[in-house]
């Protein structure tokens, strides 16, 4: 993998420092994407609690809750496979009978028993399908399946840009608060995004 340096000349990515700023590329990564939705659609975020006492997620405003949910599926079957993976690994003994285990699961045992979940349930590759055709496909299941009322979801469709639209409205550019107090601002995000990677010479 290669990346510009800020001399404009380019060389291969320490994959060490990446590798120990994953959590910190994967955010500024989920910030800009964020940002760019936001400054483009005219669209706000806020914090939403997905499991108490833990750091709260960010979701786009104004989406209900159920049709988040409608988009989970994927999540749900993680969720279910690792309550089943968590009971073995705290009910497995060994050949005298004794707890292979400590009762009680720690924070990076249960890291791994996730990315075991999410190998397991994970669907095979489907054929590419033209964007209309998932769109299509898309507002159908969330009409039938989600819950949510038919105006609510044509409304949120047609908060999309024309093809080609990269400007907002001018009175979206400097960013927006959401009801949690959220800010996106476009200039901040970019100024991190031009951030270099760690390369080596």
């Amino acid at each position: 993998m290669k990346g510009q340096r800020l001399d404009g000349k380019w060389g291969s990515i320490h994959t060490t420092a990446l590798h120990e700023n994953t959590v910190a590329a994967s955010a500024l990564y989920n910030e800009i994407v964020a940002a760019e939705v936001c400054e483009t659609l005219g669209l706000a975020t806020e914090p939403r609690t997905v499991t108490p006492g833990r750091r709260p997620v960010t979701e786009m405003a104004g989406v209900p809750h159920e049709l988040i949910r409608w988009t989970s599926r994927r999540g749900d079957q993680i969720a279910a496979c690792l309550a089943e993976l968590e009971h073995e690994y705290v009910t497995a003994v060994d050949d005298d009978g004794e707890p292979k285990f400590l009762p009680v699961i720690s924070e990076r045992a249960r890291a791994k028993l996730n990315q075991i979940a999410a190998r397991k349930t994970r669907p095979p590759k489907r054929k590419t399908q033209p964007l209309a055709r998932l769109r299509a496909w898309w507002k159908a299941s969330a009409i039938l399946t989600s819950g949510v009322a038919v105006d609510i979801i044509n409304s949120l469709l047609e908060a999309r840009p024309r093809r080609g639209c990269r400007d907002p409205a001018p009175g979206h550019r400097r960013g927006r608060h959401s009801a949690g107090g959220r800010r996106h601002h476009p200039d901040r995000v970019r100024d991190e995004r031009r951030r270099p990677l760690p390369v080596s010479p």
